[in-house]
């Protein structure tokens, strides 16, 4: 059979390659390998590091990416009076909390609540001690008796680091004070050293940037969620449960948050994109082809709303600004979605150009061919963009 023939064929069986081929093939010599980076794209690098170490969430990247950012980043200044610097999915905190171990200036969005009054806590300047917890074997127990809010941190921080990456409590954790105890003496270690600036975070969505001003910051970091990696509504449950007992009324098990759709359980936009990038409306085919309804909204969904996050990024930018977003592809019942190349694509289109993509590490090990490609495997990259001038 001719390749023309094979082409059909693989149409008819919902496996069509081409515009993915074409894609892969255009970029393919302005892939920069970057093994160096592999740590640095997730959260386990800063672990071992004052206010980083607080929270155990893997969903996220390292300080040292903040840093080689600072470091690299074209036209970056790093005075006080510049405009901060931006995190739009500002998660765990690492880019505002390590600029603000520099005395930079940064500002975060997180649409998560818990998340946005833990990394507010970095900014405290002592941790007193504890209020008598005798005959507590619960974390409701000693809710009801704590009242500052750096000790209420580290009951959600304890009773976080006590359940897994998939928010399922761990049968093996230690006991609830042990843990409580032991965050206690590494908050108060750490912030034996305060930070020099406070940096806010405020909750909000990426896709809208409310309250930022067009042209107001000086360059971006952030790292949106992976399409179909996580559901972070669920890995954050425990956490959002805790915060919610003194500030909202209802638990994260109760309300669904407006996040940008990367998992189904996240899949609340009514109008999905119609028109997709042709290597993303071929991974819809192929869905729809598998009876993958869900998913093939899932997909229409996600990459519109990376262009209203891309579109607010442009905005909020000052020209010439550098803005990275790290990024991952993933295989949605065996369909090869190259997210970072899709996105790399759309960029130019709001305003911004690609510098370069940073490869940083291999997802899966296990490379599957795609079309005439012999192995390939969803990536970890960062976009290096930059606001157009």
């Amino acid at each position: 059979m001719g390749r023309r023939g094979r082409r059909q064929s693989c149409a008819s069986t919902g496996v069509l390659t081409t515009a993915r081929e074409a894609l892969e093939n255009r970029w393919a010599r302005r892939l920069v390998y970057e093994p160096r980076l592999g740590s640095m794209v997730t959260a386990k690098g800063g672990q071992r590091e004052p206010y980083h170490r607080w929270m155990a969430y893997c969903q996220g990247f390292s300080p040292d990416l903040v840093r080689l950012f600072l470091r690299q980043a074209d036209g970056l200044q790093r005075r006080r009076a510049d405009p901060p610097l931006l995190d739009p999915f500002s998660g765990s905190g690492t880019l505002v909390v390590e600029c603000a171990r520099r005395g930079v200036r940064a500002l975060g969005v997180e649409a998560m609540p818990s998340l946005v009054f833990l990394t507010s806590v970095a900014g405290a300047r002592d941790v007193p001690p504890l209020p008598d917890l005798r005959g507590v074997t619960t974390w409701e127990q000693a809710a009801e008796r704590l009242e500052l809010a750096v000790h209420r941190a580290a009951l959600i921080y304890a009773v976080g680091a006590r359940h897994t990456s998939a928010g399922r409590l761990n049968a093996n954790a230690p006991a609830l004070l042990d843990v409580l105890d032991q965050t206690v003496r590494m908050m108060r270690d750490d912030l034996r050293k305060p930070l020099p600036v406070t940096n806010p975070v405020r909750q909000g969505d990426a896709r809208k940037l409310d309250g930022i001003d067009a042209g107001s910051i000086g360059g971006i970091l952030t790292s949106p969620p992976y399409l179909s990696r996580h559901d972070y509504t669920a890995i954050l449950k425990p956490y959002e449960t805790v915060y919610a007992y003194w500030y909202e009324s209802r638990s994260a098990a109760q309300r669904k948050l407006d996040q940008i759709a990367a998992h189904p359980a996240a899949l609340t936009r009514r109008t999905p994109a119609d028109t997709l990038p042709e290597a993303a409306e071929e991974v819809c085919t192929s869905l729809t082809a598998r009876d993958e309804r869900k998913l093939t909204a899932l997909v229409r969904a996600y990459i519109a709303d990376l262009c209203e996050v891309l579109a607010q990024c442009s905005r909020t930018l000052r020209p010439g600004a550098p803005c990275w977003i790290v990024i991952g592809g993933t295989r949605l019942k065996r369909v090869y979605v190259p997210a970072d190349l899709i996105l790399a694509e759309l960029a130019s289109s709001f305003g911004l150009t690609v510098v370069r993509v940073r490869f940083a590490r291999r997802l899966n090990d296990a490379g599957r061919k795609l079309g005439y490609l012999r192995s390939v495997a969803p990536r970890e990259s960062v976009l290096e963009l930059q606001k157009k001038g």
